[in-house]
């Protein structure tokens, strides 16, 4: 999950960056899809981190 937050992110970064370029060469850019990129990946991200650390906490609690 981890690695598609950050992939994601990557690609909506690049998205953004577009939509910009082309907004300030007089066309519309849409940057609805590079911002939705970079806000799912970075939900992804949490996720991973969040799963992480339930599983860590089980293994301890296991482990007593």
């Amino acid at each position: 999950m981890k690695t598609w937050g950050i992939i994601l992110i990557v690609l909506g970064c690049i998205s953004l960056l577009g939509a910009i370029a082309a907004a300030a060469n007089g066309r519309s850019g849409n940057a609805g899809g590079g911002i939705a990129f970079i806000v799912l990946g970075a939900y992804l991200i949490h996720r991973a981190k969040r799963k992480k650390e339930e599983q860590e906490k089980r293994d301890d609690w296991r482990r007593s």
